[in-house]
């Protein structure tokens, strides 16, 4: 009797998949891509890695839910300040 296994789902990253800084979480949606919300699971905005002279920057995009749009903020080049931008 043959027997078939189910397939193993293997998820492998390179950093934490969710993290928080102050009042806000963090989600990594893609490699370059975080979500940020409120810990009640607004949206505040997302950041993501851009490339800048040749070099990584961070841009965060906050959502503004009354207009239903994003506002992008400048580039930095840390992603905690990217984060940091979307705090206040």
């Amino acid at each position: 009797m043959r027997t078939i296994a189910e397939p193993q789902l293997q998820i492998r990253t390179t950093r934490p998949v969710a993290r928080s800084r102050g009042d806000l979480r963090i989600l990594d949606v893609r490699d370059d891509l975080s979500r940020v919300t409120r810990s009640n699971g607004e949206i505040v905005g997302y950041v993501d890695r851009v490339q800048v002279a040749g070099d990584v920057a961070y841009r965060a995009r906050r959502y503004v839910a009354t207009e239903r749009r994003f506002i992008e903020l400048p580039n930095v080049w840390s992603v905690d300040d990217a984060v940091d931008c979307l705090r206040w």
